[in-house]
């Protein structure tokens, strides 16, 4: 297992918020959508975005604003599904 970024997020930053996202969703009960030898909830987590199992996107009010502009941290979601 790598902690590179996946090729679909383009920052660590990135991947570190979607994980953490998604790792709480597995602790308050979400069923994981691989099987893996960890029993950490976080490492999990990783191995479900670095897979690409994992889909997110951007908050829409946050990316409507953020069009064109650099300087804001956008709130990325892990959405469930």
């Amino acid at each position: 297992m790598t902690d590179a970024p996946s090729p679909t997020i383009e920052s660590k930053f990135r991947l570190v918020h979607i994980v953490s996202r998604r790792a709480e969703q597995l602790i308050q009960g979400a069923r994981p959508k691989i099987d893996s030898k960890h029993a950490k909830r976080t490492r999990v987590a990783l191995e479900e975005v670095n897979a690409g199992v994992v889909k997110w996107q951007l908050n829409a009010e946050v990316a409507a604003a953020v069009e064109g502009v650099d300087e804001l941290a956008p709130d990325l979601l892990p959405t469930q599904g």
